[in-house]
């Protein structure tokens, strides 16, 4: 019984951990595009968990 609970809570915090992982590697992603468009560092002028101030409709 106690071998399978260390399994569980092993596996659990490991996938935990890579969902974390992923989140923020995606994140880094997002606001690195962002830069590349802009040509410029956004750091203060973008928040990575709401999204970028401009409109990404790409209406012409």
């Amino acid at each position: 019984m106690n071998d399978s609970a260390f399994w569980i809570k092993l596996i659990g915090g490991l996938l935990s951990f890579g969902a974390f992982t992923l989140y923020y590697v995606s994140l880094g992603k997002r606001v690195s595009k962002e830069e590349k468009e802009a040509g410029k560092d956004l750091t203060f002028e973008i928040n990575p968990f709401t999204g970028p101030s401009k409109d990404t409709t790409k209406k012409k």
